[in-house]
């Protein structure tokens, strides 16, 4: 589970860097903290349903996207 965590971190990141966003824009974009955001990126925070669906608008994603690259 921590190493699933960790790897939506490095999607989340993958995704933020191809917009050309820093954490800062991103948090500011979602309504959070860039503490906050930062904790998702780092794997410290694990998303949930709606931070996913929020995100996934920001940084231009589908959602599916993200639950189909950690399908177990």
């Amino acid at each position: 589970m921590e190493r699933i965590v960790i790897e939506y971190g490095d999607f989340l990141k993958e995704k933020r860097l191809e917009k050309g966003y820093s954490q800062s824009k991103v948090a500011e974009l979602l309504g959070i903290t860039q503490q906050r955001y930062s904790r998702y990126e780092l794997g410290q925070r694990e998303p949930g349903l709606d931070f996913i669906v929020d995100v996934a608008r920001v940084l231009s994603f589908e959602p599916g996207e993200f639950f189909n690259k950690y399908r177990g």
